[in-house]
Formats: C-alpha cells, sequence, structure tokens
C-alpha cells in the first residue's frame, strides 16, 4: 500500500486520446539525455513496504526501432530513494518498444521513510536504439502487460500472509488463495452467483475435509487475471469454504512456479537447465509434473526382509 496514493485506478479509466506520451516528457538541460519521469502521486515509502511500482503517468509504446532505459536520479538516491532493481546506483531495467501500457518506476526506500510529493522527478528515460537480431520467441504483442509478462507473471513471498491472487471470472471479480496441491479451483457457495448454473459433482474433493451437497459449475468458465493471462475452467462450488481456492487448473495457465531463494538450491536447478513447465532433459524432455507420494503399506523392496 502507498500511503496518500488515493486514486490508482484513475490512470486505467483516463481515455486513451488524452494520455501523455513520451513525447510530452522533458528533458532537464539541452544536454541531458534523459528525459524526466515524475511522480504523479503524494506517496510516502518506508523500508518496510519493499519494492513498490510508482506510476508516472506516461504511457507506450515507444518511438519505432528504440528501446527505454530507466535508470535513478542521483538527487533521489541522496534522499534514499533507489530505482530497481538491485543494489546499486547504476541498476537499470529496460521498457520494450512494444509496450503501450503505463511507464511505472519500480523503487525502495531500504534505509528510511521516503516521501515523494506530486511532481517530483524520480527516474530517467534513456531512449537506445534496438537492433533486431535473433529468433522471435513469441509473436504476441506486448500491449499493456508489463514488468516481465512475457516469462514470470507473478510472484509472491511467502510468508504470514496468504498468497492472494484477484481474477475476473465471467467479467466478476473474485478473490481468492492459491492451492499448488489442489488440482481443480474451488468457489466459496457464498461467493457464487446465483444467477450462474451448477449441478451435483459426481465426484469427490479430497484434502479438504469431508462435505455433503457438493457441487460444480455446469458450464465452462471463462477467466483471467490483472496481467492479460486468461484460461477456462469447471471449478467446484463448496459450502462453508471461507475463501475460494485456485487450484492448478488455473495456475498453469498463468506460468506460476515456486522459486526457492536459496542460492544453493536455486543455482543447482538453473544449471541443470531449469525451465517452468520444462523438463529437465537435454531437449527439455522429461517429467513436468511432481512425483505423487504413493503409500507403500508393505516393506517389500525398501531393504527389510
Amino acid at each position: 500500500m502507498l500511503w496518500g496514493h488515493s486514486d490508482s485506478s484513475r490512470s486505467q479509466s483516463q481515455p486513451i486520446s488524452s494520455r501523455a506520451t513520451i513525447t510530452d516528457l522533458f528533458r532537464a538541460t539541452e544536454g541531458s539525455a534523459g528525459l524526466d519521469l515524475c511522480a504523479t502521486f503524494y506517496t510516502v515509502l518506508t523500508p518496510e513496504m519493499g519494492m513498490q511500482a510508482l506510476p508516472t503517468g506516461i504511457y507506450g509504446p515507444l518511438p519505432s526501432g528504440t528501446m527505454g532505459l530507466l535508470l535513478g536520479r542521483s538527487s533521489t538516491t541522496i534522499k534514499g530513494l533507489l530505482v530497481a532493481p538491485g543494489e546499486t546506483y547504476a541498476c537499470f531495467y529496460n521498457i520494450d518498444a512494444d509496450y503501450e501500457g503505463e511507464i511505472k518506476v519500480m523503487a525502495h526506500s531500504p534505509k528510511t521513510i521516503t516521501a515523494i510529493p506530486s511532481g517530483q522527478r524520480i527516474a530517467q528515460l534513456i531512449l537506445l536504439p534496438t537492433l533486431p537480431m535473433g529468433k522471435i520467441k513469441s509473436y504476441k504483442k506486448r500491449g499493456t502487460s508489463g514488468f516481465g509478462s512475457s516469462d514470470l507473471y507473478w510472484v509472491q513471498q511467502i510468508g504470514s500472509q496468504r498468497p492472494e491472487l484477484c481474477l475476473e471470472v465471467q467479467g466478476k471479480k473474485f478473490k481468492g488463495v492459491l492451492d499448488t496441491g489442489a488440482d481443480i479451483s474451488v468457489i466459496a457457495t457464498h461467493n457464487w452467483p446465483r444467477t450462474w448454473p451448477k449441478q451435483v459433482a459426481i465426484s469427490t474433493l479430497q484434502g479438504i475435509g469431508q462435505t455433503h451437497n457438493l457441487e460444480q459449475s455446469s458450464a465452462i468458465l471463462t477467466w483471467k487475471d490483472a496481467e492479460g493471462h486468461s484460461g477456462t475452467f469447471q471449478p467446484y462450488i463448496l459450502p462453508g469454504l471461507p475463501v475460494n481456492l485456485w487450484g492448478r487448473d488455473v495456475m498453469s495457465h498463468m506460468g506460476i512456479f515456486l522459486y526457492s531463494p536459496n542460492n544453493i538450491v536455486a543455482n543447482q536447478l538453473f544449471a541443470q537447465g531449469l525451465l517452468p513447465h520444462e523438463g529437465l532433459g537435454k531437449n527439455n524432455q522429461g517429467i513436468k509434473r511432481p512425483i505423487e507420494v504413493q503409500i507403500k503399506n508393505n516393506r517389500k523392496g525398501l531393504g527389510y526382509f
């Protein structure tokens, strides 16, 4: 949450024709290489808030044949505001030419509380020419999807708070908890719209206790998230469930994968060529799903006699 960030939806509802673009930016001096990006809201960052995406009110796309580098400013760095990623002052991240959404600055204040007035210059954008080399992984335009949307979609630190995600199902928004142990998503009965068709489920659910009157959507529903992923599913409907559960039927289409911050574990996996939804074989073949534990009641084959 950004203190003082009172109207984050204003830019989303702003007409496209009235949005500010790259051509509306200014340079500090005639000899400046960077275009100044300013904060659009009064914001207060604290060390506990971690990394935050600060809106600038400037929208893509970039000029044809260019890419953009976002750099921090020395004046804001002195005040304790660091532009991500990384821990050094020379860090930057790039903006692709086909990005059409709002340009946002990833920043944090690791040492002290930093107040950012509306209109303060917080970063600078440097445009660089691009060379069209290499193979194209996807011909899908990036559009308004940003911050790693072409690969890793969603990262959630596992802590005391439940990893929640909001999905839009058939035009209606639902908030739920990610459940990597669930094959199929489950929506609580009190959240299920009365006008939506449902039927008695012919199968049972395991792992969440015994239940009666288990139901399931009688129609295949469409869903999408805020990052642009979409898919279809046929969720169960369960009474007495306090929250909705998003299972692997949804997460498998979102590019979500579990990542260990332990350097040893991460290096071992990436050294083996780990790619999300791919095997570890030379040609990305092999097992793509976790091996399920099967209880062995007898002890034959385990070294016992």
